[in-house]
């Protein structure tokens, strides 16, 4: 089951996934542009929102029906998954295991 998924809406940062209290995690993050081209980007923060040093992907390009993974993203607890495209078509889904911390 993913801990996270969304249709990404075009130049909006979507939160996807917030680390539980007392918990840690080790995250795997899919990017698919379904229906175009799109530029997409990836953040880890404690903030409300990233902050330009949060991103760690920053505007990969993936062509129609490009994919993009990123794997073992070790997030603690309060942590926050961010999520960014270009254009809408792109989904994402975020998946591996939790933990006790």
């Amino acid at each position: 089951m993913p801990l996270g998924a969304a249709d990404l809406a075009a130049a909006t940062d979507t939160e996807l996934y917030v680390v539980p209290t007392g918990r840690k995690a080790s995250v795997n993050v899919a990017f698919c542009a379904r229906t175009q081209s799109a530029d997409v980007r990836l953040a880890v923060t404690d903030g409300a929102l990233p902050a330009v040093k949060d991103w760690i992907e920053f505007d990969v390009t993936l062509g129609a029906a490009g994919v993009l993974e990123r794997t073992q993203i070790w997030m603690t607890a309060g942590e926050k998954l961010y999520a960014r495209a270009s254009a809408a078509g792109v989904s994402v889904v975020v998946y591996g295991p939790e933990e006790t911390a």
